[in-house]
């Protein structure tokens, strides 16, 4: 949408961008926006939050771990559709809750040791059991001291948080010193303030 948008000089905004994006896929909005933000709906609204540019995310992910994010979703659904809140009142109550909530505060104050002490993701409940290598990586990556550490969305990438480039640079050499295994890619990048970016190189 950005290249396009250049490239055929169509002067959208930012926010035509996010709303055509919003057709293309749930994420593609907050790629757009970038930065840090609170997401609600299937993931296309986006409420800003403060930059965490000063951390470092080391990302891993298997090469041959292929995750069906719809298997993902089904399974979820299955097993914990009964806790689903439907009720509007409770839909906009809870919605209040989470912008109020530990790890948005945490966020605010740019306090690194609780934004991870509130990292949750409830995909692992049912991706992890079926993928103990991916257990197995985030245990790599609390043993190597990483601030905290999480699976992405429905997998299969699990990331670890940071507070620089170099601590990010050593667990990653670390782990693919341990396991020296060329079906794991790693990668360090740091968080960005801003969505997508056409370079001028």
């Amino acid at each position: 949408l950005v290249g396009m948008d250049l490239l055929w000089n169509l002067g959208l905004t930012q926010g035509e961008c996010e709303r055509l994006g919003e057709q293309l896929g749930s994420d593609v909005p907050f790629c757009v926006r970038g930065g840090t933000a609170l997401a609600t709906g299937r993931g296309e609204k986006l409420s800003p939050l403060p930059d965490l540019d000063r951390l470092y995310v080391v990302l891993a992910k298997y090469e041959s771990v292929k995750i069906s994010t719809a298997w993902a979703y089904k399974t979820y659904r299955n097993i914990y559709e009964e806790s689903y809140i439907r009720d509007p009142e409770h839909i906009e109550a809870y919605g209040q809750k989470v912008h109020s909530g530990p790890i948005v505060r945490a966020i605010a104050s740019k306090n690194h040791a609780i934004i991870t002490e509130e990292l949750r993701n409830d995909f692992e409940k049912i991706v992890l059991p079926e993928y103990p290598q991916l257990v197995a990586l985030k245990q790599r990556f609390i043993e190597a001291r990483a601030l905290g550490t999480l699976m992405s969305g429905s997998g299969s990438t699990i990331f670890a948080l940071t507070e620089s480039q170099a601590e990010a640079d050593r667990i990653k050499n670390d782990i693919e010193q341990q396991l020296n295994d060329p079906d794991l890619n790693l990668w360090v990048a740091q968080f960005s303030p801003t969505g997508i970016k056409v370079s001028d190189e």
